[in-house]
């Protein structure tokens, strides 16, 4: 398993906002709900290469602001076209004020 990477601190990030992290010289995704609950996700479409933290945030989903596509935060998965592929995710740790993350080991298998 992954080793936790700190990447940001909580008030970093306002609910209902998004923004991109690093972790493993990979960009990542980091958003916090509106419910205030971190997740985060490859921060790449697999549709096309753009930055998934330009988009927007519904719920617990990113929509691509190029071509529309959606994706689960929690699971990757694809909620919308033209993207087919899911996109990886990141198991999230909170510690004090701290933000942790590391990769999903079954998501990015």
């Amino acid at each position: 398993m992954s080793e936790w990477t700190r990447v940001a601190s909580t008030s970093d990030l306002k609910p209902g906002r998004m923004m991109q992290v690093t972790v493993d010289d990979e960009p990542v995704c980091l958003a916090r709900t509106a419910d205030a609950e971190f997740l985060a996700t490859s921060d790449i479409c697999s549709h096309e290469y753009v930055l998934l933290h330009d988009g927007f945030l519904e719920g617990d989903e990113v929509e691509c602001p190029e071509h529309g596509s959606m994706f689960s935060m929690r699971t990757g998965e694809v909620k919308n076209l033209p993207a087919t592929q899911p996109v990886g995710v990141y198991d999230v740790k909170i510690e004090g004020e701290d933000i942790y993350l590391r990769p999903r080991e079954e998501a990015n298998a």
